[in-house]
């Protein structure tokens, strides 16, 4: 397993004198970021991101982002970020590779029961939280050469930036049919983060990959959401529906969930692409270090409140929902087993003191092949 860096092994500045050329500074800071642990890291410019903003923009105007509010706003959210940071000029585009091996031959035990399947970036701990530490050691780091006005701003997953658009433009890969960045290096699996800064740096070129004809991600999204090449409609995708979706799922698209308790992976497993997957080296990433694959669904149902539900995932990525989305999709997952043992869970969601389980348990169906076992059960 890969070792976390140390700031305290950071160097003095006696030790690494100034830079004086862009394109030596641009080669010092990836080698850099290389050294913390980015599996990947490229340059793009500021103004290279206009294609990339103009196409969110589109998408938005379309209705195809759902209830994300967060992206309808990306214009005055980027407004705001660049006002405060007028001379940014770079952005260094860092990928790391989270990719985790499923058992293949899974011990009986592994899979409880009752369970509902966690998408992969999911599995270990929180990305946000460990590419973060990951920035401040490397912007410490360059702080060292960069030179005295140097600044730059960590971006994880919450700044308005088209963040795939960013990493095709710094060469990390291109973007699929299924949205994705692909990547010739590790496939589908890449955590994409930005380290915007005033430095100016030598650009890469942009990956010049492509899907070509293949439409394997399109046909094996469970719910259609991938109705156009190179878009998604995000209120269809099930990722939106278990983690951004507010409300109950929607008729038509409860069974297509399957046992997909949080995220899909469906359109990245099958890309031609993932066959170029190799285990991740970040320890982070590992499912002994959060919930892993599975989450036994009996034991979501044991608890009663969102500080415990917050405690029991503590630092993982499973706090981007609270208890009652949590539960919401148990009732969906539960009801889509066709298992007998699944009655009693949903019927306590009956009666649970948020609105959202209660209304979700009510409407769901249990699907079954046992004929004995009806609806009026619940």
């Amino acid at each position: 397993m890969q070792k976390e860096p140390s700031l305290k092994n950071s160097p003095t500045m006696k030790e690494q004198p100034l830079i004086g050329s862009a394109s030596a500074l641009t080669q010092r800071i990836k080698k850099t970021a290389r050294a913390v642990g980015f599996d990947r890291v490229g340059i793009t410019r500021l103004e290279n991101l206009a294609g990339g903003e103009r196409a969110i923009l589109d998408w938005v105007r379309q209705g195809r982002n759902g209830a994300m509010k967060y992206l309808a706003d990306f214009r005055e959210r980027r407004r705001s970020f660049f006002d405060k940071f007028g001379d940014a000029k770079s952005i260094i585009v860092l990928g790391v590779n989270y990719y985790q091996p499923s058992q293949k031959n899974p011990r009986p035990r592994s899979r409880p029961p009752l369970a509902g399947h966690i998408a992969r970036y999911a599995r270990g701990l929180d990305y946000h939280e460990a590419i973060a530490r990951r920035h401040k050691i490397l912007i410490e780091r360059l702080s060292v050469f960069a030179g005295k006005d140097f600044h730059a701003e960590s971006c994880v997953d919450s700044r308005p930036l088209p963040e795939r658009y960013a990493a095709f433009q710094a060469g990390l890969g291109f973007v699929g049919k299924s949205t994705a960045l692909l990547s010739p290096s590790f496939g589908p699996w890449l955590f994409l983060s930005e380290i915007v800064t005033n430095l100016e740096l030598v650009p890469d070129s942009p990956d010049k990959g492509t899907c070509g004809s293949c439409s394997r991600c399109q046909k094996a999204c469970p719910t259609g959401a991938l109705d156009r090449d190179y878009q998604m409609d995000a209120r269809l995708c099930i990722a939106y529906l278990t983690i951004e979706h507010k409300g109950t799922v929607p008729p038509g698209l409860r069974e297509k969930i399957g046992d997909r308790l949080f995220g899909c992976d469906e359109c990245l497993s099958v890309c031609p692409y993932a066959n170029r997957s190799k285990p991740a080296s970040w320890k982070e990433w590992g499912p002994s270090q959060g919930c892993g694959e599975w989450l036994d669904l009996k034991k979501l149902f044991g608890i009663s409140s969102n500080a415990q539900y917050e405690k029991m995932f503590s630092g993982t990525a499973l706090l981007r929902i609270d208890r009652k989305k949590m539960l919401r999709n148990a009732c969906v997952v539960l009801a889509n087993s066709g298992k007998r043992a699944a009655l009693p869970y949903l019927k306590k969601a009956l009666s649970d003191p948020s609105p959202l389980v209660r209304e979700q348990a009510r409407e769901v169906r249990l699907k079954t092949q046992d004929p004995g076992l009806k609806t009026q059960d619940l």
